[in-house]
């Protein structure tokens, strides 16, 4: 990915095509501009010498689209069952697998079939699932649900394999994924099966003019690499909030403080200017510099201030859960009510930030009257919008932040993908440009943690090398939107520049985590708005262009059987 975050970026307000045919949207038409680290005066540092965290994030997952209690379109689709190889890249049978030997076997992967928009000579769209259940994006992807009609297209979901109801593992595999259940779990198997997927498609609907992929978050990362591997399958790709350039190899260099620096830029915008994070850093400091796990009175104080169900272990446990929740709360950052980033437990406010960065607010630790306290107890009610989303809970369990048991196997499945082929270098906090507590980014320790968990060697270069990268992008992609919402704290590890005028870049100020790919609301920014408009553009030339060619070979192949 192209580093998460760079240090100073800039937001134009005026929305321009460079010769790139990069597209920066926002809602004002003042060509004023914005830096996250020169509009205020900079945060203040508190240093700390670094120490090992209990990471419980490991990559932090990508995405957390829920299933809304009511099915509303997955009851318009037909589901349906591909029989896929468990390794595309092997030609052992399956005999040879059992005494040891890599490949052979076969299971079903799950997708989805939504024709009735679909007309002949009409393109498909196609999502290219990621890390959840097929059905979470079957009702949430409004962008293709809302131009099915206007296209004529036949909408298909296909459901990443290991993930939702497409697993290759026995019951007994799922209470151990390790190495050898989860071998057959990575990107390019998973391309692969959608290249098959789009092969049998092919064959039924052989009219079908196009195929467009698409995809938000790994999803996004999934529909460009299937249109740079595999060109002559897919003829286009939305992706969404696609972080392609957050691996090592890159150059220049992945940030692993990118990520802390985009959230605490949505709090910065988010309607107290640097004030906001600024409290929420002198929050975890104190929380951090006041005792340690062996001072138990400590411990016991923040139990009290946080409303722990159970003893706290350290503060760092506490300041992990705290910064999970305000990291997810930066992705989701909607102007509408949304449990998009609760996997369906509760939802969070519009505009959450700016709740959060309220809430900072209530108490000035710098009155007379205010309490050592008043700073935690603020972080607290912050957190709560996420944690309490559905005004239920009588205390916390600190130290998960993952809201039900389905997040959780989901986040096991993620952990190896992280561990083995989506090693990312992102938990650098505590510079000048964050909001958080001082912590570099060790790989001794991910090493080691992803040897113990997972029994797996991570390999760091190993995306760059497989899928390209930046070179890639400039050099030889062509028919892909890559879009970024300026609020998402995943947008400076993505597409921002390009010098590739086949590429396209769309920049959202006002947009969060793949909010373009989201269905439509009145109450959305206009540079979401122009967003879609401008991707449903590009879709709109792919497709032309494909049937313009297919009308050529048409035109060829008559002339010739004339001659």
């Amino acid at each position: 990915m192209m580093m998460f975050f760079v240090l100073l970026f800039l937001l134009s307000h005026a929305v321009t095509i460079a010769e790139s045919r990069a597209i920066h949207l926002s809602s004002s038409s003042s060509s004023s501009t914005i830096q996250t680290t020169a509009t205020e005066p900079p945060l203040k540092r508190q240093p700390k010498p670094s120490r090992e965290r209990r990471r419980r994030r490991r990559g932090m997952l990508l995405t957390r689209f829920h299933q809304e209690e009511e099915n509303k379109y997955v009851s318009r689709c037909e589901e349906r069952w591909i029989q896929q190889p468990l390794s595309h890249f092997s030609w052992n049978s399956e005999e040879e697998e059992e005494r040891g030997g890599e490949g052979g076997g076969e299971f079903k992967t799950r997708y989805f079939v939504c024709s009735e928009f679909y007309r002949k000579d009409s393109p498909i769209f196609l999502y290219t699932g990621n890390e959840a259940n097929v059905e979470s994006y079957l009702e949430n992807t409004g962008l293709m649900w809302e131009n099915a009609e206007h296209f004529n297209a036949l909408l298909v979901f296909a459901e990443h394999r290991y993930y939702g109801k497409s697993s290759p593992m026995s019951d007994d595999d799922e209470e151990d994924t390790n190495k050898n259940t989860l071998k057959h779990l990575n990107s390019m198997e998973a391309l692969a099966d959608y290249a098959s997927l789009v092969r049998e498609l092919r064959e039924e609907y052989e009219d079908a003019v196009a195929v467009i992929a698409f995809g938000g978050s790994y999803g996004g990362m999934l529909a460009s690499w299937m249109r740079m591997k595999y060109p002559h399958v897919v003829d286009g790709a939305i992706a969404a909030s696609a972080p392609i350039y957050a691996f090592d190899g890159e150059d220049p260099p992945v940030d692993p403080n990118a990520f802390a620096r985009g959230s605490t830029y949505t709090a910065m915008v988010s309607g107290h200017g640097a004030e906001c994070p600024k409290r929420i850093q002198d929050a975890f400091t104190l929380l951090i510099d006041s005792g340690d796990e062996s001072d138990k009175i400590y411990l016991d104080v923040l139990k009290h201030t946080f409303r722990a169900c159970d003893d706290i272990e350290s503060p760092y446990e506490v300041a992990e859960w705290a910064q999970s929740a305000l990291d997810y709360i930066a992705m989701g950052d909607y102007p509408v009510e949304s449990g998009y980033m609760l996997s369906g437990k509760g939802t969070l406010p519009a505009w959450p930030m700016k709740v959060v960065c309220n809430e900072m607010m209530v108490d000035d630790p710098n009155a007379s009257n205010s309490t050592s306290l008043a700073l935690l107890e603020n972080l607290r009610e912050a957190v709560s919008i996420y944690y309490n989303a559905t005004k239920t809970e009588q205390c916390f369990t600190i130290g998960d932040p993952s809201p039900n048991d389905d997040t959780k196997a989901t986040e096991d499945l993620w952990g190896y993908q992280y561990c083995s082929e989506m090693f990312m270098p992102m938990e650098t906090t505590g510079g000048e440009n964050d909001m958080y507590w001082l912590s570099s980014w060790n790989e001794t320790n991910e090493f080691r943690y992803c040897r113990d968990a997972y029994d797996v060697q991570p390999r760091p270069y190993f995306a760059q090398e497989t899928y390209g990268g930046r070179k890639m992008v400039e050099n030889f992609a062509s028919n892909i939107v890559f879009s970024n919402g300026m609020l998402d704290p995943w947008h400076l590890l993505g597409v921002l520049e390009t010098s590739n005028p086949r590429v396209v870049l769309v920049k959202i100020d006002e947009g969060a985590h793949h909010n373009d790919l989201m269905f439509s609301s009145k109450n959305d920014p206009t540079s979401v708005k122009r967003a879609r408009l401008l991707e449903v553009k590009e879709i709109q030339r792919w497709v032309d262009e494909a049937r313009a060619m297919k009308k050529e070979r048409f035109q060829a192949a008559f002339v010739s059987v004339a001659k």
